[in-house]
């Protein structure tokens, strides 16, 4: 066997373009098209996320403590950072602070959001009840049913009791 020769001239030149090409290939697919953490964009986003859930659990303790519009700021933050399942708290938070405009909206904006059952425990049930009862302080009374029985169908036990109230 005799001995390998370094590649020169022509060879070493195509050699080049098609180690830079490669790489450049390789690095692209890594940064834009990868499904993994290693996507630059899948890792920001799961930054964003943590932090708006890091916001969430912050309003979640002004929440407890019924300091509903300092509960509420923390909520947009975390909406705003990629953690939406905070609209269902912040239109609770609208609704002890009697802005029911807001509160609809957001609490609508709640029950577009897919997983919010797999981020809060009875997430669907308690939006239908607080929009129930939303529907029932601006006097529509045909939404307001229809969201109380949509909250007791999904298992909100206050739902059946404040339905009781307003038939």
């Amino acid at each position: 066997m005799g001995k390998k020769q370094p590649l020169k001239g022509t060879k070493l030149i195509v050699f080049g373009i098609l180690f830079t090409v490669f790489m450049l290939f390789l690095g692209y697919k890594i940064l834009f098209k990868s499904n993994d953490e290693t996507n630059i964009t899948s890792i920001n986003q799961k930054i964003e996320k943590d932090k708006g859930l890091r916001q969430f659990d912050k309003g979640l303790e002004l929440y407890d403590q019924k300091k509903y519009a300092a509960a509420g700021k923390y909520f947009e933050e975390s909406i705003n950072n990629g953690f939406p399942v905070a609209h269902a708290l912040l239109g609770e938070c609208k609704l002890h602070l009697g802005d029911l405009k807001s509160a609809q909206y957001h609490l609508m904006q709640a029950l577009a959001v897919e997983n919010g059952e797999n981020e809060l425990a009875g997430y669907y049930s308690g939006v239908e009840f607080n929009l129930g009862v939303v529907f029932n302080l601006q006097k529509d009374t045909k939404n307001a049913i229809a969201h109380l029985k949509k909250a007791s169908e999904l298992g909100n036990k206050d739902a059946a009791m404040y339905l009781s109230k307003i038939k």
